[in-house]
């Protein structure tokens, strides 16, 4: 396999995981941080990896899409629909590639839906709102279950927040229910939708994403972002309810 050319934006604590991990299966032209000069820096390279704070994802993707340079974005890939959905448009018109991470759905589990009631636990010890929770946590929820929840067929949005919890409840209009429930005052780590635990797998979901992103023979990732989109949507109105 002939190594492709990739650059970073962002090494925080995220970054310097999908650092470690690219480092393996390709060769890295350049690592900034999104207050460096990033411009001028993309002849030569195959995909630049964005995995700088949310609000900064706009305007870094956006230049590189422009440049006609394949991105992998982390989620979310904007805070606002509109503007992702331009990205979206860019990236099409430009003819290029662009991916937003979707690690849970590389830990390979078989999701068992009820029609009747649904719960989603996610405890850990962590610092941070809880408002934040919705962009760092539920995110990964919602596009697990994006084919579960659409905007369209929601009923009601029923919401709980304090200093370390978040809580809510999306009532379809068939009437199945999903019981949302973060806690990062807890010493205990679980991710469960259901029964199927995500905080316990044998396999190493960040080179997979990696390997498929990067290696990928698909002309586009049209299924992932229009997920990625509607999860954008869908926490802008969870957030209308709290």
């Amino acid at each position: 396999m002939i190594k492709k050319s990739v650059g970073v934006i962002g090494c925080g604590k995220w970054g310097k995981i999908i650092i470690r991990e690219l480092k393996k299966i390709s060769n890295i032209k350049f690592i900034f941080r999104s207050k460096d000069n990033y411009k001028n820096n993309f002849k030569k390279i195959d995909w630049v990896f964005v995995l700088t704070p949310n609000e900064t994802h706009y305007k870094i993707v956006k230049y590189f899409l422009k440049k006609k340079i394949n991105v992998f974005c982390e989620k979310p890939l904007t805070l606002d629909e509109a503007k992702a959905k331009e990205l979206l448009n860019i990236s099409k018109k430009k003819g290029v590639k662009m991916y937003i991470d979707d690690i849970e759905k590389y830990k390979k589990k078989k999701l068992k839906i009820s029609n009747v009631k649904n719960y989603i636990l996610r405890t850990k010890k962590d610092k941070g709102s809880s408002l934040s929770l919705l962009n760092r946590l539920a995110y990964h929820d919602l596009y697990l279950l994006n084919d579960f929840i659409l905007n369209k067929n929601i009923r009601k949005i029923n919401t709980s927040i304090n200093q370390k919890k978040l809580e809510f409840q999306i009532v379809l209009k068939n009437k199945c229910i999903f019981e949302f429930y973060y806690n990062i005052d807890s010493e205990y780590k679980i991710h469960k939708i259901n029964n199927t635990r995500f905080d316990k797998f044998k396999n190493n979901p960040v080179k997979d994403m990696l390997l498929n992103v990067i290696y990928s023979k698909r002309k586009n990732f049209d299924k992932n972002n229009l997920k990625a989109v509607n999860c954008i949507k869908l926490i802008n109105r969870i957030k209308k309810n709290i």
